[in-house]
This record gives C-alpha cells, sequence and structure tokens, in this order.
C-alpha cells in the first residue's frame, strides 16, 4: 500500500499542522511525513477520536457517478484510481477496508429511469464505466437483491464502491506516525488558538496549554474549518451549506443494522453498493449494513421517539429490497453533519492571509482523500499549483464582509 514518488522534494526546515483526522486529514498527513525530507516537521492534530466525525458516518461511495462538471467528475474518477493504487493492485495483498464492489442503481417511476438512462451514457461517453444490464444480470451479480417486478432495467458502475472508514482512518493514521509524523488526539489536539506575527502563522496553540511551531496551517477539519481559519484571523470566505439550525441541509441519518443472515433460498445478505428509490445501503463491518435514504431527514434538533422510528423505516425499506435482513435489527444510528460546500465543489487553497494558512473542506471527502493528499502535498512541500486545484480554490468566493464598527 504505496502512495505516488513524491513530485518534487521538500523545503527543508518547514514545520507544517494539519488540523483534523478525518479522511482528509489522514491522507495528507500520511502523504506528508513520507514525502517529507530531513528537518520537515508533521504535526495531526484532531479533537476527538481520528476518523469519528463525519467520516466516522459517511456512507464512504466511492464514485465519481453524478458529478458535474467534466472537470469535477474528472477529479473524483481520479480519486478512485488513487485509492485503487493506495490499496495495492492485487486482491490478496489489499486492506479489508477497501471494498471495490461495484454499484447497482435502479429507478421506479419513468421520469426517473429515463435520467438514469441518460446518466449512464453520459459517464460512458466520458470513459467511466456505465452499463445498463437486466434484472437477471444484476441478481446474477447481487444475488441478495429482490427487485420489483417493474424493473426492467439495472445501471451497473463495476469501478465503484466503499471504504470501511474507522479501520481505514486507524491504518493510515498509524502509517503517518511510523513515518515519523506526531499525531495528538482529544485534548491535546484539540485546537485553541493559532499564532500570527508578521502577517503569517507561527504556530498552533492546544487546550493542553502545548503551543506548536508552525509555518503552515492545514485546514482538514470538514464543518470547522471556517471557524478555524478565523481563529486564524483569515476574513476569507469559505461558505457552507447550513447545518446548525432546525432544517438544516447538511445533517444526515445513518442507521446501521444486523445481523445479516442467510435467507431460506441460500441467498446472504447485501455484499454490495446499492442505490434503490427508497433506500441505500451497502455492508458494514461485523455483519451489519448500512443504510442511508435521501428523502428522510433528520438534523441535530432531531429527538426520541423520531429519530428511533426513521432508523425503522430504513430497515423496513431495505428489508423489502434484500434478502438477509429478516430478522435483522436496528443496531445504532445518529445524525451525521456532512461539510458541504455551497456550491457543491471543494474548497481547495491557500487563503490569502494569513501567509501559511491552507484548507481542504469537500462533501467528496472520500471519493477524493486519497488523490486529494498527492496534489496537495506537491503544493504543501515543494510550492507547486497543482492545475487540477484550479477550480477549486478560496477565492472563488467573495471575501466575507467586515464587521460593522460598534
Amino acid at each position: 500500500m504505496t502512495f505516488p514518488p513524491p513530485s518534487a522534494a521538500a523545503q527543508p526546515g518547514r514545520r507544517l499542522v494539519v488540523i483534523g483526522a478525518g479522511v482528509l486529514g489522514v491522507c495528507l498527513t500520511a502523504r506528508l511525513a513520507e514525502a517529507a525530507g530531513p528537518g520537515v516537521a508533521v504535526t495531526l492534530l484532531e479533537q476527538a477520536r481520528p476518523g469519528h466525525a463525519a467520516t466516522r458516518s459517511s456512507f464512504a461511495w466511492l464514485n465519481a457517478n453524478n458529478k458535474t462538471p467534466r472537470a469535477y467528475h474528472d477529479l473524483n474518477h481520479a480519486g478512485l484510481r488513487a485509492w485503487s493504487a493506495l490499496a495495492g493492485a492485487g486482491a490478496q495483498d489489499r486492506p479489508d477496508w477497501y471494498r471495490p464492489s461495484g454499484n447497482l442503481e435502479w429507478a421506479d417511476t419513468p421520469q426517473a429511469a429515463a435520467e438514469l438512462t441518460a446518466r449512464a451514457g453520459r459517464l460512458a461517453d466520458w470513459g467511466y464505466p456505465a452499463h445498463l444490464i437486466s434484472p437477471a444480470a444484476a441478481a446474477e451479480l447481487e444475488p441478495a437483491l429482490r427487485l420489483p417486478p417493474t424493473v426492467t432495467a439495472v445501471a451497473w458502475f463495476p469501478e465503484e464502491g466503499y471504504l470501511l472508514t474507522e479501520p481505514m482512518v486507524a491504518d493510515l493514521a498509524g502509517r503517518a506516525a511510523r513515518a515519523g509524523a506526531t499525531v495528538l488526539s482529544g485534548e491535546p489536539g484539540r485546537v485553541t488558538g493559532v499564532d500570527v506575527a508578521g502577517g503569517a502563522v507561527r504556530a498552533v496553540r492546544t487546550a493542553t496549554g502545548q503551543v506548536i511551531p508552525a509555518d503552515v496551517v492545514v485546514c482538514c477539519a470538514g464543518r470547522w474549518v471556517p471557524e478555524l481559519a478565523a481563529l486564524a484571523g483569515s476574513a476569507a470566505s469559505i461558505p457552507l451549506v447550513p447545518w446548525a439550525l432546525p432544517g438544516a441541509e447538511a445533517p444526515g441519518l445513518v442507521v446501521l443494522a444486523g445481523p445479516v443472515t442467510a435467507a431460506a433460498a441460500g441467498r446472504g445478505g447485501p455484499a454490495r453498493m446499492v442505490h434503490s428509490p427508497g433506500v441505500h445501503f451497502r455492508p458494514h463491518g461485523g455483519g451489519q449494513v448500512h443504510l442511508e435514504a435521501p428523502d428522510v431527514h433528520a438534523d441535530l434538533h432531531t429527538g426520541e421517539p423520531a429519530l428511533g422510528d426513521l432508523a425503522t423505516e430504513l430497515l423496513a425499506r431495505a428489508r423489502a429490497v434484500a434478502s438477509g435482513l429478516d430478522t435483522a435489527e436496528v443496531t445504532g444510528y445518529r445524525v451525521c453533519v456532512r461539510p458541504m460546500p455551497a456550491d457543491g465543489h471543494s474548497i481547495v487553497g491557500w487563503l490569502p492571509a494569513p501567509g501559511g494558512l491552507y484548507v481542504a473542506v469537500t462533501h467528496s471527502g472520500v471519493t477524493l482523500g486519497a488523490h486529494l493528499a498527492e496534489l496537495m502535498a506537491s503544493e504543501l512541500l515543494a510550492g507547486a499549483d497543482r492545475a487540477e486545484l484550479a477550480p477549486y480554490r478560496p477565492g472563488r468566493f467573495p471575501a466575507a464582509p467586515s464587521p460593522a464598527p460598534s
């Protein structure tokens, strides 16, 4: 399991601090630590446990399926290839957290079916593996499916898959530490201040009073990125889809259910990523399935018994279209706040001030993590300006207005 070789030598004597140990933060830290030369210090800070914020709850779908325009599709398609390269070409050598299972999707109305057919055609024209197959062929690929008799075609995306995020984060955080990075989590990793002098970042302060010298601070902390940038004195605008108020769009309900059992006909539970009209699901660790649905909404203000009722509804929907879940029960659920840039596209790059402050926030963190790590490392270590990231710079947003004088 290897990153590609560094594209340029690191500048000696640099001190880089990455804030946020989700998928993007751990990928970047491992990449920086392995590419950094002598005299380059890399520190990863996380206020909770690594991977236990949005990454832990992510559907973790590896895809470039419905991502437009073409440049953003290409960036995400490169993300799939980056994970394949990082995990290793041989199936026997691949880490268990990397699951290139493929993805099956079907529609339940004529309009939705036409849209799915058009999408599959567009993706195929772009060189992305996408096929319309018969229900019988879909059942061969995923024997657990209980396809409604009205379904006449199923879309098959063989390059897609998913990650088991908790073991992935643990693996990459450990790898970063072995390569020389310092990894601090919990109170020692909770950032309380960023020291700025001479127009540039100089150090990061943590809740335990530690002062960590820094020439570069990289904010990879999801929904907290705007707050961290402001903590460093930046006036840049980093607009995210609202997440804190009742009815906010960014939060979503994540449900786990199990155990998955063999059905009476000898069919087990789902083995692939599946997008059915009423529920999306994939295997999870420990004999469970991960369930989500775009039309089932919960936010940080949704309480019981509503959350439990919604979780039960998702499991009922999954039972209707997949075997192996008839005796399964809901084993857990949570509301996940997804970091979602306001225009739907990643925000990656240097902020205009203070110097040395770099941000990265994206809703496609799992798909893009390994690839963005390589692109960002080139910019952070070698001063390169990667053309692939040009459309996603923070400068595309107007600067935040200055506060009115009191």
